[in-house]
């Protein structure tokens, strides 16, 4: 059962992420019907690691066995999609690209279950200009943090103070 619920005034999700790279590139995915990009992983079943759930949806998404290699960031997001407001916490993990994924090429498609899964590298820098999430990675993908850190961040209030790019520590 995944860490997900859904009440009245919005939802939860704890999801674990992989930031995938190789040489100024990142892995990125979009499903069809979804008109953003976001980076491979997905929510946490109930008594699941989340290193474990990573790895399972590792597998179900790309076909194949990555474990996680670091943790670098844990991000708190308050967002609305489809007029949904969600509370997420999610923990991305920093992971070199083994050559079985390089193999694939730039772009390939993978279909798991109803789901069409498209994947495709992306320079570092293309990220700025594409609808991608999470948002605070088009900038910080440049300086990965040595020790994992925390960050908040609310889409809907943009405005309010230590909320939009709030980092700090543990």
């Amino acid at each position: 059962m995944d860490i997900t619920f859904k009440g009245a005034e919005g939802a939860f999700n704890f999801r674990a992420a992989a930031i995938i790279v190789h040489e100024g590139r990142i892995l990125i995915m979009q499903d069809e019907g979804i008109p953003h990009d976001y980076l491979p992983g997905g929510r946490v079943h109930l008594h699941e690691p989340a290193e474990a759930a990573l790895t399972r949806e590792l597998r179900e998404e790309l076909g194949i066995e990555l474990p996680p290699h670091r943790l670098v960031f844990m991000a708190e997001s308050f967002f609305t999609l489809n007029g949904m407001r969600y509370h997420e916490l999610c923990l991305y993990h920093l992971m070199e690209a083994p050559p079985k994924l390089l193999a694939r090429g730039d772009a390939f498609t993978r279909i798991e279950g109803s789901e069409v899964h498209h994947f495709r590298w992306v320079d570092f820098s293309a990220l700025a200009q594409l609808s991608f999430f999470p948002v605070f990675l088009k900038e910080r993908i440049f300086s990965m943090p040595d020790t994992p850190e925390f960050i908040s961040l609310d889409s809907d209030r943009p405005s309010s103070p230590g909320m939009k790019n709030s980092m700090a520590r543990p």
